[in-house]
């Protein structure tokens, strides 16, 4: 019979972190998925094998079955006390137990929740924002040149203001509007 340190390939000495470490490499490696494909003596076998890697991480995982196996196999002297496990029993923790996905614990469902409202409510001001500024296109300094141009061409402050928001509105900087299209901004708003 083949020894669970044979098994999983570690040494006597090898701590409980070792001993995890091997056991999932060889889990890994003869992980029934892995053979879906093969032949069934092929999947026998790694079945066989899995079995046989179950049964040394069971024996070793814990101290007291390890210490127990230990003296059995003439690894450990017996000094006529098997119920008592090693000294150093403080360096072997119990199997670690697996918390669920964050998936499933339900934090990412709420932050996606979250996401969504933030993203609602930044659309609802810039909406509410561009009410005020119909064409965000226009550049501050391509407004105040609008409305210096309109007030050199002879119009009053408000007047000026009133064209460059029907301009702004209607228009983006770089359209090529008509000078008649122009001339009749400029008259409505005088």
């Amino acid at each position: 019979m083949t020894s669970p340190y044979d098994v999983l390939g570690v040494g006597v000495d090898a701590d409980l972190e070792e001993v995890r470490r091997a056991y999932y490499r060889k889990a890994r490696l003869l992980h029934p998925d892995r053979f879906t494909g093969s032949s069934p003596e092929e999947q026998e076998r790694a079945e066989a094998e899995m079995k046989a890697v179950n049964a040394a991480w069971s024996t070793l995982r814990n101290a007291e079955a390890r210490h127990h196996y230990d003296i059995e196999a003439g690894l450990l002297d017996d000094d006529g006390d098997d119920d008592e496990a090693p000294d150093d029993e403080d360096r072997w923790e119990p199997e670690p137990q697996f918390r669920p996905s964050v998936f499933r614990r339900g934090t990412v469902p709420l932050i996606i929740v979250l996401v969504l409202v933030a993203g609602l409510v930044a659309s609802g001001i810039a909406v509410v924002l561009q009410a005020d500024n119909p064409s965000p296109r226009w550049s501050t300094a391509g407004i105040a040149d609008l409305r210096s141009a309109a007030i050199d061409a002879g119009m009053t402050a408000p007047q000026a203001d009133c064209f460059v928001k029907a301009m702004t509105s209607r228009y983006g900087p770089s359209d090529d509007v008509d000078r008649a299209v122009i001339q009749n901004v400029a008259d409505a708003c005088r």
